[in-house]
């Protein structure tokens, strides 16, 4: 059973009967500050204040169940009806504290500020009134030239009707009433709801450190707290939140505490509780009542304890509000208190006081003020200092992001405990010119529902548990509507995973472009033009006696400079042999003709792969099975089309579902290697594989161009700085060099001579395998050549040294017989030696 009333014994003065102040510390169960009000009494009571004291009592309002308010409520009726309880002090609590229902008779000390305070006579709020402080909200939006803003609060929406008046639109959102800590996850929804508007001002208007506190580490979290943004806390006490400011964000703040005026014993006992805001209403409603008391006499000990009473609060309120007249106003730790009370019967209001205005821009700095004159706000700004900019190296300095991925090799792997690949290296360029930092968060894969991996990843952007996605992340139509993107950081198109077909290796193509048959008849054609060559001269009397003659070898080596295009030693001197030696020049050319043309053509053919290297092929066929990733945007690109072929080979997928459906790409990678399977994928991701593997290569297609970039929450405030910094190093080649890190080396396979690659030959250019049979048949030639000489040798040395028999000399005359020329013939003798 809670106490409804903690009564605390006199304080009295050691040497005489006092006057005396009852007053009842109102508050709900669990939150009334009775001890700290004690402490400020003690604090502030040091000094002799004569023969005065206030006795202090607390009364609570209990919400627990309908039986504890009720009893709360008939306590507190009984308690404050009472003539000797002088005086009020604490919120303002609906019907627990009305003027017209509870507190009828005493003076009531409001310390809260908000909606729906009481309007009496009575009633003496502590803080500025909300009427006047949304005034003075709405001339400083007007000064800072805010045309649209975002009001967060949890309860006061005063400010707005005052906005509303500056020409300002106002977007008002409610924050949850119970927030306990800057995950609250009502708390993250409002502000992601924020982020996606793209609203770029936001108002905080609260008196609840912990609220305010849990809000701006929450926007910070979101990267709410942006250079591109500009916040406005209303919080009496810029300069306690901004202690905990390690930002680049600009924040305008109100500063009414002073906190000099607030004794150091306090703070140090109750700043883990109370905030410095708590303890100086505290303070200065000690302070309000110790200021009465010293303009009651008590400098005169009296002749027995008198009290004060609640009927005289007329009297307690002409010395309360009048005794600046005399000694000034007090002055507090909330600033200068005076009312407006010229009517006593009027309600109460501060006046003349000043609010400073403050900036936060990395450190604090005053950048104007609002005096409240009569209640009514006037502000003044030093305009300089509402202008600075940030520099872009100094946008996200200090931030740290949290990266959201999974992993697909090359753009992000995970390898001997830390996270590598194209992607991270980007955020690492990033990080290196922007000066921020991140941590890598992995999301598994679940490749079981008709939702891709990515949408789980993205999720995490859309709920405000992540920053940045980056990954192998493809940008799309429907994920364009949940995210923002970078620009794009690599492009690329479908592509087919193929095995290389085996390499063959043919010494003797040069002979490819004529058949056997050719072959031989173009032997038998060399043949035939020496021999007819021979038998011509042989019985042609014209050539009897000539030095040079067509013997059998000389025409036959003739007939072999005619079909090779050289220089014969002499030429035919005959009709008939010019005529064939004509002839076998003509054929000859034809021949040659024929020869270059069909090689050429022979060995463009050799260049041709005969494999199926397209999706029409592919889907032409059954032979070669082929299959996609399950559930990736390529899959899904077959599931959905109705266009031939990708509709034709989704079905057949389909069919052959446990083996085109693949779990996961290693798995298609492994399939192309063991034999006849071909894997589409992305033309990058295969690309990489080729380059790992040896025998296999990425064949690139002409459909599903993929543009793959960085994926941003709604609204990221931070998304222009990346992108300013993605074209830069794009301007300065630094995307292509980690392109070609990951893309342009490929694994040694110089000992993998058993397959060969038709996509990297852009000219059917000559390779030594196809011209080396020429030479095989030069060096045979030589050989033979060179053992014909060397038998030719030996043969001539064994004559040689042969025994020589005597010679026997005999002489014969031959007359030359009579011809027709005979008379112009001179007779000539020959003689000849016989061995």
């Amino acid at each position: 059973m809670f106490v409804l009333v903690l009564i605390l014994g006199f304080l009295e003065h050691a040497s005489g009967s006092e006057f005396i102040v009852n007053a009842g510390i109102v508050g709900y169960r669990g939150h009334t500050s009775f001890d700290q009000y004690k402490a400020a009494y003690e604090a502030l009571t040091r000094d002799d204040h004569g023969f005065c004291s206030v006795h202090l009592s607390a009364v609570e309002y209990d919400t627990t169940n309908g039986q504890t308010v009720l009893q709360s409520l008939e306590y507190g009726i009984q308690f404050f009806d009472n003539d000797l309880m002088t005086v009020a002090i604490g919120p303002s609590i609906d019907v627990f504290t009305s003027t017209d229902y509870i507190i009828q008779k005493q003076v009531h000390f409001v310390t809260s500020l908000g909606e729906g305070l009481e309007s009496s006579v009575r009633a003496m709020p502590i803080l500025p009134e909300p009427k006047a402080l949304a005034d003075a909200i709405g001339l400083i939006v007007k000064k800072f030239r805010w045309k649209k803003i975002a009001f967060l609060s949890q309860d006061d929406f005063t400010p707005v009707m005052s906005l509303s008046r500056q020409n300002v639109f106002v977007w008002p959102l409610r924050l949850p009433a119970e927030i306990t800590s800057s995950v609250h996850s009502d708390l993250k929804k409002t502000l992601t709801t924020l982020r996606e508007a793209n609203m770029d001002k936001f108002i905080l208007h609260s008196m609840k450190k912990d609220v305010v506190t849990a809000v701006i580490n929450s926007a910070k979290k979101l990267h709410l707290l942006h250079h591109s943004l500009s916040w406005f806390v209303t919080y009496l006490d810029f300069e306690d939140i901004a202690d905990n400011l390690k930002e680049t964000a600009t924040l305008y703040g109100l500063q009414l505490l002073d906190s000099d005026k607030i004794p150091k014993q306090l703070t140090e006992n109750y700043n883990k509780t109370l905030s410095r805001l708590d303890i100086a209403r505290v303070v200065d409603s000690m302070g309000l009542l110790l200021s009465y008391l010293h303009n009651s006499g008590c400098e005169t000990e009296r002749g027995e304890d008198q009290y004060a009473r609640a009927d005289d609060f007329k009297s307690f309120l002409f010395n309360l509000k009048h005794q600046q007249k005399e000694e000034g106003s007090y002055r507090g730790a909330l600033g200068a208190y005076s009312w407006n009370q010229k009517n006593i019967s009027s309600e109460n209001r501060r006046i003349d006081y000043t609010i400073r205005i403050f900036q936060y821009k990395s450190e604090l700095e005053e950048v104007g003020n609002c005096t409240f004159t009569e209640g009514e706000p006037t502000v003044s700004f030093n305009l300089s200092s509402l202008n600075g900019e940030y520099l872009t190296t100094e946008a996200l300095q200090g931030k740290t992001f949290d990266i959201v991925t999974r992993k697909d090799e090359p753009f992000v792997m995970y390898r001997d405990g830390e996270y590598i690949g194209f992607c991270v290296d980007v955020l690492k360029e990033l990080k290196e010119r922007l000066k921020f930092d991140f941590r890598i968060l992995e999301m598994p894969s679940t490749r079981n529902t008709r939702e891709s991996d990515w949408d789980n990843v993205l999720q995490q952007l859309i709920v405000g548990n992540a920053s940045i996605a980056v990954g192998a992340l493809a940008v799309s139509a429907n994920r364009q509507e949940d995210i923002s993107f970078s620009y794009t950081l690599v492009s690329s198109t479908t592509s087919i995973l193929l095995k290389k077909s085996k390499s063959t290796r043919n010494f003797f193509q040069f002979l490819g472009p004529f058949s056997v048959t050719l072959w031989i008849l173009i032997l038998v054609f060399f043949g035939v033009v020496g021999l007819c060559l021979f038998l011509l001269t042989h019985f042609d009397s014209s050539q009897k006696g000539r030095e040079q003659t067509f013997d059998l070898k000389e025409s036959l080596w003739y007939s072999l400079n005619i079909l090779l295009q050289g220089s014969p030693a002499f030429p035919p001197q005959t009709t008939s042999t010019r005529t064939i030696v004509a002839f076998s020049w003509f054929c000859t050319l034809i021949i040659t003709a024929a020869y270059t043309a069909n090689l050429a053509a022979y060995l463009t053919l050799q260049q041709i792969d005969n494999r199926m290297t397209t999706v029409e092929d592919l889907a032409r066929q059954t032979k070669v099975k082929y299959g996609v990733l399950n559930n990736s945007d390529l899959m899904h690109f077959f599931e959905d089309s109705l266009k031939d072929p990708y509709e034709r080979m989704w079905a057949y997928m389909k069919l052959n579902e446990k083996n085109s459906i693949l779990p996961t790409r290693q798995a298609g990678v492994d399939n192309v290697k063991d034999g006849s399977f071909a894997y589409l994928d992305d033309g990058l991701i295969n690309t990489y594989f080729s380059q790992q593997h040896c025998g296999i290569e990425s064949i690139d297609q002409n459909f599903e161009d993929k543009h793959f970039s960085m994926g941003f929450p709604k609204g990221a405030p931070y998304r222009d700085d990346i992108n300013r910094a993605l074209l830069q190093m794009k301007e300065r080649g630094v995307l292509d060099l980690l392109r070609q890190k990951w893309w342009g080396k490929s694994r040694n396979c110089s000992g993998d001579d058993t397959t060969v690659s038709y996509t990297t030959k852009t000219t059917a250019e000559l390779e030594i395998d196809n011209m080396f049979g020429v030479f095989i048949v030069l060096i045979a030639c030589i050989i033979l050549s060179v053992l014909f000489e060397i038998g030719n040798r030996i043969v001539h040395c064994c004559r040689n040294a042969e025994p020589k028999s005597p010679k026997t000399e005999r002489t014969a005359v031959v007359d030359v017989a009579e011809s027709p020329d005979a008379e112009n013939t001179p007779n000539i003798k020959y003689k000849a030696d016989y061995v």
